[in-house]
């Protein structure tokens, strides 16, 4: 599997600079308030900065760094800060699901594609690939999801819960075939 000639990883520092900005625009409003009022503000400042999609405090370190690279050879438009933001959110989602009370540390390692020929997720080997035709929000979420998933069930228990779907699939009947057997 080869990998295109733009490559480079999605990290915090886009983040800080977004935050950054909001908080030259908030600094302009507070100012000229009351002191509540600029300690509410800081509050809120606060909530903005210090928490995710999840509701939970994201710091803004390499570790929270979305951990996918960027392969995009056709130079297509794409938004950054928001396959970050569906990134995280997709993993929270995920690990929030099958661990409600003490989620998992989701953060899947891949390369989102774009300008490929179909929408799909790929693994080779331990390379994961999502390709899209162009930006998809909904299928790259879909993507994330199934690759988040992968990362916390085991080869195991997919062979587990595949065993599983089959024998209670083969377990029950429809009423059709309790038609035919009469």
């Amino acid at each position: 599997m080869k990998l295109q000639n733009t490559s480079h990883p999605v990290t915090g520092i886009l983040v800080t600079r977004a935050l950054r900005s909001n908080v030259e625009f908030l600094t302009k409003i507070v100012a000229p308030w009351n002191l509540k009022r600029a300690a509410l503000a800081v509050c809120l400042l606060l909530l903005m900065l210090g928490t995710g999609p999840s509701g939970l405090a994201q710091s803004s370190t390499g570790e929270e760094a979305a951990r996918f690279g960027v392969s995009n050879p056709k130079n297509k438009k794409w938004p950054v800060d928001e396959a970050t933001r569906i990134y995280f959110s997709a993993c929270d989602r995920v690990a929030r699901t099958i661990r409600p009370m003490n989620p998992p540390h989701l953060r899947p390692k891949f390369v989102l594609v774009l300008g490929a020929q179909n929408n799909e997720a790929v693994r080779d080997g331990k390379v994961s690939e999502v390709r899209l035709k162009s930006w998809d929000p909904v299928a790259f979420a879909q993507s994330v999801v199934i690759l988040a998933a992968r990362e916390i069930l085991t080869p195991d228990d997919l062979a587990h819960i595949t065993h599983d779907a089959l024998t209670y699939a083969q377990a029950s009947v429809s009423v059709s075939d309790l038609r035919q057997e009469r």
